[in-house]
């Protein structure tokens, strides 16, 4: 998206059919995480956190920004593992996010922002979308293997947690949308 972000979990035409994943291929997914895109963010993020003291306890200076790109390197990845191949394949879920595409923008949006909380089954009904809710919560917990010590609480867990279930709302959102603006801007109605 933007000709930066890559959107490989999108399935952009609302018409069509929903062809269920194999397991190796919701693993499959979880390879794009991968993409230079991920290794450049996780740099930046590094790098304001270093400049706002944030996880204080890995200090400063290059062994510093070190360990703070490592763990968001390895949030990131823990989370794509988790959310996008683990539970999905084990709870027979779907971890694309499939566009509404029609209607006006107050529906659209609370599709987006709905599909934080239902997902396709293999099978192509509905259902809880546990798989969100389970692999966030393990990815949390994992990071208190490296996180510094004043951040391993389950407090911080689940704060890790509602953080990541925030930005992957915020992005359905942007899926959702993002064609249009895409056409709209690139002047192809």
């Amino acid at each position: 998206m933007f000709n930066l972000v890559p959107n490989y979990n999108t399935i952009n035409d609302p018409d069509q059919p929903v062809v269920a994943l194999s397991a190796g291929d919701k693993f499959g997914l979880v390879e794009h995480y991968f993409d230079p895109f991920t290794f450049a963010f996780n740099g930046v993020a590094a790098g304001l956190e270093q400049a706002t003291n944030q996880k204080a306890g890995y200090g400063q200076g290059a062994m510093g920004y070190a360990k703070r790109y490592g763990a968001d390197f390895t949030d990131g990845l823990t989370n794509e593992i988790f959310v996008t191949g683990v539970f999905p394949a084990l709870l027979h879920q779907d971890p694309r996010y499939y566009r509404l595409g029609r209607g006006n923008g107050w529906k659209r949006t609370g599709y987006a922002l709905s599909r934080i909380l239902i997902a396709h089954g293999d099978s192509g009904a509905t259902r809880i979308n546990a798989s969100e809710f389970l692999g966030n919560f393990v990815s949390g917990a994992l990071s208190m293997t490296y996180y510094p010590q004043n951040q391993r609480s389950v407090g911080e867990v689940f704060t890790r947690m509602g953080v990541q279930i925030g930005y992957d709302s915020f992005f359905n959102v942007i899926k959702e949308f993002y064609p249009d603006l895409k056409r709209k801007f690139s002047g192809n109605h």
